[in-house]
């Protein structure tokens, strides 16, 4: 018998843009990984058998309205597909993850197995985020990792029984959000944004559509170890200096002494919950105060304190926030915050190990952004860490998002504690000043930033020839009209003109 359970406050948030845009693309995660080795494709049905059993928001349905529906039993929704090369694996993988997702009937999570060869499988997962969030996902990993390894010896998987499920939580979060703790939360997070700007424009106004996108580059091993032995003599978080440094980016790019980054708050305090699968994350504002052009060690401590303040006041569901600001609506923009931030240790983005095979995760992009704009560190066994953008590509274009996490990384680099955060910035090349003069001079306007957009600044295709004759005869160097028009910004030009090999 399905029983019905009131849904948290981040369920119906997730449900009500789900209906919104039903395709789903945005409120769902996608990972493929590729295993080469002896996959027993029968222990990996009984070992996603064992996992919808245990957890009930694998079994979870959510017809319209204000409740979720626990179905009393379930299997596992996994497909087997043979494919004839890579190619074509991928292929049905990027179909895969394109499907949308039914609320009312599920699956919400779905698994293909594509198999390639004996020995070589694609395994594509596919969960809308009403089953998993982040943190979700490295604990479905590692419970599925152990069931696979008892299904393939023929033994029962030695999970633990769960105290709690997640309707369970959901119902404690409605009880303590009582309506006078709820006025308390309200009336701090008002004062704390009052004056500040909801909207982080950093090019010129344009509508965002969703269609997301993923770049990323390596943050190099020395780097990422300085960044550390830098937060560790500061007496500070590595999230604290990764997002101070961001802000730093950020501002100057608005030309803001304020930025708002939002953050994925995991909500699991309680004991509990750890093992438990669902959507606990909330989203709050981080306020990053770059009034006064401080030095980093004073922009530390403020983030530092603004940190711990938005984690204290984090069970103001964020839907009801955006409600108590009340924002003008704009269904394109995303309400509060348009930039995301995260940082993710070694070991915590969601690795997949399966028993007598190696397992490596193919990269798949995605077809919609959350955000206008999320950037993500990951740090990697091997020490390096990894830069993530993930963006709306109507809004922004990649040479733009490339200088952005250029910018990022020279901040890191010339990290300094009694500099002034100004002083951090890289300083602009002689190319890139040269860039802005000619863009201004082409558009008629009296100057131009270096990531400014050329076409939303007035800009048509035709000028672009007269940038590229200016280019060369004052510059001495050739771009080509197609690299101007996927990166019309000066600081993206700039870059494509000081690439090694450019041509001259």
């Amino acid at each position: 018998m399905t029983t019905a359970f009131p849904m948290s406050f981040a369920q119906q948030r997730l449900c009500f843009l789900h209906w919104l845009d039903p395709s789903g693309f945005a409120q769902s995660s996608a990972r493929c990984f590729r295993v080469t080795g002896p996959l027993d494709t029968t222990a990996v049905r009984a070992a996603v058998d064992v996992l919808v059993a245990r957890h009930e928001s694998l079994r979870t349905v959510f017809p319209l309205g204000a409740h979720q529906h626990v179905l009393p039993d379930g299997c596992g929704h996994v497909c087997v597909l043979d494919v004839p090369d890579e190619t074509e694996a991928l292929r049905h993988a990027e179909a895969v993850v394109s499907q949308p997702f039914d609320l009312e009937h599920g699956p919400l999570l779905r698994l293909t197995v594509l198999r390639q060869a004996p020995e070589t499988h694609f395994l594509v997962f596919s969960m809308h985020l009403l089953v998993a969030d982040g943190c979700s996902l490295q604990i479905f990993f590692e419970e599925l990792a152990i069931a696979y390894q008892a299904a393939v010896a023929g033994e029962p998987a030695a999970l633990p029984e769960l105290p709690v499920q997640y309707a369970d939580w959901a119902a404690w979060q409605r009880e303590q959000l009582t309506e006078q703790r709820r006025t308390e939360l309200a009336r701090w997070w008002r004062q704390q944004l009052s004056g500040l700007p909801l909207v982080l424009d950093l090019v010129p106004p344009r509508r965002a559509q969703g269609r997301g996108r993923r770049i990323h580059r390596a943050l190099p091993s020395e780097v990422a170890a300085a960044v550390r032995a830098f937060a560790s003599a500061e007496r500070q978080t590595v999230f604290t200096v990764l997002a101070a440094a961001w802000g730093v980016v950020l501002g100057h790019c608005a030309n803001r002494q304020q930025v708002l980054l939002g953050l994925a708050v995991a909500n699991r305090d309680l004991p509990e919950l750890e093992r438990v699968l669902g959507f606990f994350v909330n989203t709050v504002a981080l306020r990053v105060d770059l009034s006064g052009n401080p030095t980093f060690r004073e922009l530390l401590a403020r983030v530092a304190e603004a940190t711990a303040a938005a984690y204290a006041h984090k069970d103001m569901p964020f839907e009801q926030l955006v409600a108590e600001l009340a924002p003008p609506r704009d269904p394109t923009r995303s309400p509060v915050v348009q930039v995301n931030f995260a940082y993710h240790p070694v070991g915590t983005a969601g690795a997949l190990e399966l028993h007598g095979c190696s397992v490596t995760e193919h990269l798949l992009d995605f077809a919609t952004a959350k955000f206008e704009l999320t950037l993500r560190v990951e740090e990697t066994a091997s020490g390096a860490s990894i830069l993530w953008a993930e963006f709306d590509e109507s809004v922004f274009d990649t040479g733009f998002i490339d200088g952005l996490l250029s910018a990022y990384e020279a901040v890191l680099r010339a990290l300094e504690p009694g500099e002034p955060v100004s002083n951090l910035l890289p300083v602009r090349s002689a190319t890139e000043r040269a860039l802005t003069r000619i863009f201004a001079d082409v558009l008629g306007l009296e100057a131009v930033g270096p990531y400014d957009d050329f076409f939303r600044l007035g800009g048509h295709s035709l000028q672009l020839i007269d940038v590229a004759v200016r280019v060369r005869a004052e510059l001495g160097r050739h771009i080509g009209l197609r690299d101007l028009y996927a990166t019309p910004t000066a600081a993206g030009a700039a870059a494509l003109l000081e690439q090694p090999g450019a041509s001259r």
